[in-house]
């Protein structure tokens, strides 16, 4: 028989909950106060035996409540108890341990034997609420894991762990009671998680979509009517997208690939064309950054004739697939894929159907044109002055934003195309002056793709022509320090 495998709705609500209570996913002791509130929580919420919900709120597998044990015998220098797994699952399940297993037990989580379960309690239960938390720094790792049923200690294990969940989610959904405010709920939380996303740092909206993901995959586990059904596999397939787009930004593209896969499957359920155009475009822009520009073309292509209700996807869709045109210096394919970009906005029929960062603004189109130029530029002048002209045109555009609705991420990449562009004519103080403004800009919201044109540009001030200039040195300088922080910012404990 192989080994146990943790229940996936169990193991989540726990790392949930200690994360809103204390704001980190770090395994560190918590004081016997927090980790009382934590375990209340988790009884409330998945209604386990007292030891069961003090173990997760302490964030242990039983193997390691097991060893916990043994290593307490020692500091206690008592003799070696005899405890194994099995006995321990089956204090969980309906057993009761002995007067000596008790007393090791209340030692263990510093509390008494009424909390775990091992008495009767008649003081009134503590009120579901978080502790006050000190400011808690999520680390953001390399996102690689061996084993993803282990309690995440970051926020790049949550990333994966999340895309894990999605995975598992595919197989059940390829299987083949919602009541309307329920619905309606969902809708007007995406309405105003989009809007607030590209001003917003990254971490937190990815934990709150994470929730509503969650939330979305239970309502699709049990009855709905058809038409009920199809919102539904919209509204998840909106999630699990802007989950995949949260991953991206965090630097982790293999999350973000599995995210978009299962955003795509929910698409098709869903028989949404909009939504299965952006998801495609996603998948698209995932290749690009990770150096497949091929597959960015193919997987443009593969939504190009699924033609969307509403919106500005196609235009998005034909603008990346330019890009990764121009990434392989295909000139004549770029300049088509940019004019059936054009075409596309000419042709747009009604609003995208939930809006903010689902919509593909004109800013977005010209400072990917901006791009497209600068990979095909070369030596050829004209190229990088309209580089520079679109570049400029997008950051205005951007500039004028009210502050609360500014695209930060997106700014930046247009500044930063700007800058390359002036670099391109040798206009070093001016690229300088760009690079500063953006670091102090993209400081504010972190991501991924923001660091890695940082780090491009980084390389072309190292090149000959500028690399002994004491401007060029002292940016680059600046550029590494910059981009050494994480992606994720320190998170504030949700109170």
């Amino acid at each position: 028989m192989g080994p146990r495998q943790p229940d996936a709705h169990v193991r989540q609500c726990a790392q949930r909950i200690r994360f809103e209570v204390v704001g980190t996913l770090s395994p560190d002791p918590l004081d016997p106060l927090t980790l009382r509130r934590i375990a209340e929580q988790i009884r409330t919420c998945c209604r386990h035996r007292p030891l069961k919900a003090w173990r997760l709120a302490a964030g242990w597998t039983v193997d390691e409540a097991v060893r916990r044990v043994h290593a307490l015998c020692d500091d206690l220098g008592l003799a070696r108890c005899g405890l194994v797994e099995r006995s321990w699952r089956e204090w969980e399940a309906t057993a009761t341990p002995d007067r000596f297993y008790q007393d090791l037990l209340c030692r263990l989580f510093a509390t008494g034997p009424v909390q775990l379960g091992f008495g009767a309690d008649y003081s009134p239960p503590l009120l579901p609420v978080p502790l006050p938390a000190a400011r808690a720094s999520v680390h953001v790792g390399d996102g690689k894991t061996d084993d993803h049923h282990s309690p995440p200690h970051s926020l790049q294990d949550l990333v994966m762990s999340a895309a894990h969940e999605s995975a598992d989610f595919i197989s059940r959904a390829e299987q083949a009671d919602v009541g309307p405010h329920t619905l309606e709920q969902f809708h007007a939380d995406i309405a105003r998680i989009v809007i607030t996303y590209p001003n917003r740092p990254v971490a937190p909206t990815f934990v709150e979509v994470l929730h509503l993901r969650d939330r979305a995959f239970q309502l699709l586990e049990g009855r709905q009517r058809p038409d009920q059904a199809r919102d539904l596999y919209l509204i998840t397939g909106v999630l699990c997208g802007i989950l995949a787009n949260a991953s991206f930004d965090l630097g982790n593209l293999a999350a973000a690939e599995t995210q978009a896969r299962t955003a795509r499957l929910c698409a098709e359920l869903a028989g949404n064309n909009w939504l299965l155009t952006w998801v495609g475009g996603t998948q698209s822009l995932i290749a690009y950054w990770d150096n497949r520009p091929t597959d960015a073309v193919t997987l443009a292509r593969s939504v190009w004739d699924h033609t969307p209700e509403t919106g500005t996807v196609q235009v998005r869709l034909a603008a990346l697939e330019a890009r990764a045109h121009a990434r392989m210096r295909d000139a004549a394919a770029a300049d088509e894929a940019l004019r059936r970009a054009d075409r596309a906005r000419e042709q747009i029929r009604g609003d995208d159907e939930f809006g903010g960062m689902l919509v593909f603004p004109d800013a977005k189109q010209s400072f990917y044109g901006a791009t497209c130029q600068l990979w095909l530029g070369d030596s050829d002048e004209r190229r990088y002055r309209d580089a520079e002209r679109l570049a400029a045109a997008a950051v205005i555009w951007y500039e004028a934003s009210l502050p609360e609705q500014r695209r930060i991420g997106e700014q930046c990449l247009a500044m930063l195309e700007l800058a390359a562009a002036r670099l391109a004519h040798g206009e070093l103080d001016g690229t300088v002056e760009v690079a500063q403004a953006v670091l102090s800009m993209g400081a504010r919201r972190r991501t991924d793709s923001v660091a890695r044109r940082l780090r491009q540009l980084g390389n072309q001030l190292a090149r000959p022509v500028h690399q002994n200039a004491s401007l060029a040195i002292a940016m680059r300088e600046e550029i590494e320090t910059f981009c050494r922080a994480p992606a994720a910012p320190p998170l504030e404990a949700r109170q």
